[in-house]
C-alpha cells in the first residue's frame, strides 16, 4: 500500500497537526511523512476540494448478527457497511446466537474478523445468555479480548447483578456499558410519553424510566469505584445527571444515538415506522440538550445505533413494527447535514473517533509521522443522495433512502490496507 493524501486537513485533537492542511504519505500502513512530501512514483494520490482526514471512526454497540441471524447481516456485509460509512472499528454488542458470554465465543469472533480491514472489538455479556441473572465468565473473556461488558440491548434490571459487575470490572481495568431504561416503568410504551403520544393515542415510554435507572447506575458506579458508560441517553435530565456525576468522578461516560440528535418525536406524526427506534425520539428540548451535551463534553461519543431487521418487520402498522434502523453507511452524512450549524465539524469527528476509543480504554490512534495509519478520509462538502446501492448491509430498514446528504466518506486506511 502506497497512498498520498494531498492538501488534507487533519482533524485529530491528539495530533500537533490538528486543523492543519498538509500532505500525508502512507506506505505499508505506516505514516511515512507529513508536510512537504509528494510521495513517490508509485503513490496512489487521493485528493478532493475539501479533503479531510481523522483517526479512524469507531462505533460502540453495533449489532452483530453473525453468528445467529446471518440473513440480516454477516461479518463481511457488516464490514462493508462500516467501510462505506468510514468506520475502521466496531465495538460489537454480545447479543449474538450464541451470546458472547464466554471466552470461546469471544475468540471465535476475533478469529473470524482478523483479516477484515475493520477492527472488531467484542463486548462481553455481563450475564449468562444476556438474561440479566447469573454473572458470566467476565475475567476469562477480558483475558481473551473482550474490551468491555454489557448485556447489550437488554438493560440490566437487577441492581445486585450490575453492582457485582461494576466491582469485577474495577479490578479488570474495564468498563460496564448499560442502556438506562427501567422496563417496569416503560412497560408496553411505544413512543416518548408526552404530547405526541397523546396526539397519536399511543402509550408512552416516560423519561422517568431512563433517569431512574441512570440514577441507580451512577450511584452504584460511585459505590464500587468503577467506570460506567451510560449508553444512548436521550433526555435533557440525563444530560444534567451525567454532567453532575462527571464533576465528582472522572470515569463516568455517556453516549448518544445519532437518531436522537437529528430527529425529534414530531417526525412520528405520520406513523412512519422506519423512524421507530430505541431509545425513543423525544422532544425538541431534549434534542437541544443532547447537542449541548456534545458541545460541553457531558456526552463522550455519538453512536450509530445500527440495528438490522427484516424489512417486513418495519412495513407493519406502527404499533406492531419492530424498533431499529440501519445507519452505519450514512450516519456522518446525516450528522453533517443536519447539525453543521450547531456542532463544529471537529466536534462531530472527535465524538466518533477519539471519544469512543478513550472511553473504552483502547489504544490511542493519532496522525503523526511514524504511527500506524488508522484513519478515515472524507470530504464534508460533497453532496450526495442515499440510494439502495449505498446500502451494503443485507438489511434495508432505513428512513433515509432518497435523502440528500452533505459530507461523504472517500475511504479508510487500517491494518496496512486502503479501501
Amino acid at each position: 500500500m502506497n497512498v498520498l493524501l494531498k492538501n488534507a486537513q487533519i482533524l485529530d485533537i491528539n495530533s500537533k497537526y490538528h486543523k492543519k492542511k498538509t500532505n500525508i504519505h502512507i506506505v505499508d500502513g505506516i505514516i511515512k511523512s507529513i508536510g512537504n512530501t509528494n510521495g513517490d512514483k508509485n503513490s496512489q494520490i487521493i485528493e478532493s476540494k475539501n479533503l479531510n482526514v481523522s483517526p479512524g471512526w469507531l462505533d460502540i454497540g453495533t449489532r452483530l448478527t453473525d453468528p445467529g441471524k446471518e440473513n440480516l447481516d454477516t461479518i463481511f456485509s457488516l464490514s462493508a457497511s462500516a467501510i462505506k460509512g468510514g468506520f475502521t472499528g466496531l465495538a460489537v454488542f454480545p447479543n449474538t446466537v450464541p451470546v458472547m458470554d464466554n471466552k470461546s465465543v469471544i475468540e471465535s469472533i476475533l478469529h473470524k474478523t482478523k483479516n477484515t480491514i475493520v477492527d472488531f472489538h467484542p463486548i462481553g455479556s455481563i450475564t449468562v445468555g444476556a438474561e440479566g441473572k447469573e454473572i458470566s465468565e467476565m475475567i476469562d473473556m477480558h483475558k481473551h479480548g473482550a474490551v468491555a461488558f454489557s448485556d447489550g440491548k437488554n438493560p440490566l434490571k437487577h441492581s445486585g447483578v450490575i453492582s457485582r459487575a461494576l466491582r469485577y470490572t474495577s479490578n479488570l481495568n474495564a468498563t460496564v456499558i448499560n442502556h438506562p431504561e427501567d422496563m417496569d416503568i416503560s412497560e408496553s410504551g411505544i413512543i416518548n410519553e408526552g404530547k405526541m403520544s397523546v396526539f397519536l393515542g399511543m402509550k408512552g415510554r416516560p423519561v422517568l424510566a431512563e433517569t431512574m435507572m441512570l440514577y441507580r447506575d451512577l450511584k452504584l458506579a460511585e459505590y464500587n469505584n468503577s467506570s460506567l458508560i451510560a449508553h444512548m441517553i436521550s433526555s435533557s435530565e440525563s444530560v444534567k445527571m451525567i454532567k453532575t456525576a462527571k464533576s465528582k468522578k472522572h470515569d463516568i461516560y455517556s453516549t448518544v444515538s445519532f437518531h436522537n440528535l437529528v430527529e425529534d418525536e414530531s417526525v412520528l406524526k405520520d406513523f412512519n415506522s422506519f423512524h421507530k427506534v430505541l431509545p425513543p425520539l423525544r422532544t425538541k428540548a431534549d434534542v437541544n440538550a443532547l447537542i449541548r451535551g456534545i458541545n460541553n463534553d457531558a456526552i463522550d461519543a455519538i453512536v450509530s445505533n445500527h440495528y438490522q431487521l427484516d424489512i417486513e418487520d418495519k412495513r407493519k402498522a406502527f404499533y406492531d413494527a419492530k424498533y431499529g434502523a440501519i445507519s452505519l453507511e450514512y450516519m456522518f452524512g446525516i450528522l453533517n447535514s443536519r447539525l453543521n450549524s450547531k456542532l463544529k465539524l471537529e466536534k462531530i469527528i472527535e465524538k466518533i473517533s477519539t471519544g469512543p476509543r478513550k472511553i473504552l480504554g483502547l489504544e490511542n490512534v493519532t496522525i503523526e509521522q511514524g504511527q500506524r495509519a488508522n484513519m478515515t478520509i472524507f470530504d464534508p462538502d460533497i453532496e450526495w443522495t442515499l440510494t439502495e446501492s449505498d446500502i451494503k448491509s443485507k438489511s434495508s430498514n432505513t428512513p433515509y433512502l432518497g435523502y440528500k446528504l452533505k459530507g461523504k466518506v472517500l475511504g479508510i486506511i487500517n491494518k496496512g490496507k486502503f479501501n
